[in-house]
């Protein structure tokens, strides 16, 4: 079984390729137009990452060709479970898992940015190929942390914490977290079982169907907020509903409110970009919304928006996470852009 592992790779000052994007031309104060500053782009469809603040926590890039080991972003000819990207063809992507069981693995930024009046982050994921398992998350901690480490896995897809009596399993959440996005494909990152959300005041607990163990919402898109170690990590948003669509061994299944599925059977099917959008409300919170397109022809659709009870800290950093269980998935990233909100 693959683990998450340990930082591997120096952090250095952010490169140079840090650039002002121009907003339209001769946007400015009271024009509408928002105006951005690019802090991070990398596409991982090349052999190697070019910014060294990343570091591999047991994912691979399936256009590189040498192994080099599991804290490196190596090849991936040695992850190769289900019907995974051909290894050393560019362009390539970042492999976060293949379709093996038990498999977990993430990237982290850990370099502090600025996050200013807010931020937005772009991307594009692929969940496909097994029986639909577990999720890939988004997350950002407060820059003061040192992000080594993702969260537990499993259904707190490497954001929150896990208590779980049954199985005795207990792992803390990502140091300093702030937000944590989950595309959730088996449907466990919206339940408050395992610990998840621990201490969490009412309004920022899961519904009482989903405070029922093993009960889940498959093909879902949650937002949790703040926490540190074993507490927080609270539910703060939630595309799950309390229609009952079906069952299985363990509980029953529930729908959820999105136009599509995030898993299917196929790489080329499985593509959707993802769009964050972290605004502070001058009022010490900030707003939060979750925009996807599914390449469908009908562009970007709002899926989710929910308000982090927290101000904004001044700088952040971020990491990515996935993990499969007894049910699979390949999970696949694309085309990371990180901009500051001026």
């Amino acid at each position: 079984m693959k683990r998450i592992a340990r930082f591997g790779a120096g952090s250095m000052m952010l490169a140079a390729t840090i650039a002002a994007l121009p907003a339209t031309a001769g946007a400015g104060a009271g024009s509408g137009v928002e105006e951005k500053t690019l802090l991070v782009s990398e596409d991982f469809t090349g052999t190697t990452v070019g910014d060294e603040n990343f570091a591999s926590l047991n994912s691979c890039l399936t256009a590189a060709t040498e192994l080099i080991g599991e804290d490196e972003f190596d090849s991936c000819a040695d992850q190769d479970a289900g019907p995974v990207p051909t290894s050393g063809r560019q362009p390539g992507y970042l492999q976060l898992t293949d379709a093996g069981k038990y498999q977990a693995g993430g990237i982290v930024y850990n370099d502090a940015l600025p996050s200013r009046h807010g931020i937005e982050v772009t991307f594009a994921q692929y969940q496909y190929g097994g029986t639909g398992a577990d999720g890939i998350s988004f997350f950002l901690v407060d820059g003061d942390t040192d992000l080594t480490a993702t969260g537990a896995i499993g259904g707190s897809l490497g954001y929150a914490q896990i208590d779980n009596e049954v199985t005795g399993v207990r792992q803390p959440g990502v140091a300093g977290g702030y937000l944590g996005l989950g595309l959730d494909a088996w449907g466990n990152f919206s339940a408050d079982t395992e610990g998840r959300g621990s201490g969490c005041p009412e309004g920022q607990q899961a519904p009482e169907h989903l405070r029922i163990t093993a009960n889940r919402a498959p093909n879902n898109v949650a937002l949790r907020g703040p926490g540190d170690g074993d507490e927080g990590y609270c539910l703060l948003g939630t595309t799950a509903t309390d229609e009952q669509i079906g069952e299985y061994t363990d509980g029953l299944v529930y729908g959820t409110d999105f136009p599509e599925t995030l898993t299917v059977g196929t790489l080329e099917e499985s593509k959707r970009l993802v769009k964050l959008k972290v605004v502070e409300n001058g009022d010490g919170q900030a707003k939060v919304t979750v925009d996807l397109d599914f390449l469908n022809g009908d562009g970007w659709s709002r899926v989710l928006e929910a308000t982090v009870p927290r101000d904004m800290p001044e700088t952040f950093k971020f990491g990515f996470a996935s993990s499969t269980g007894g049910k699979t998935d390949v999970h696949l990233l694309r085309h990371l852009r990180v901009e500051s909100l001026t």
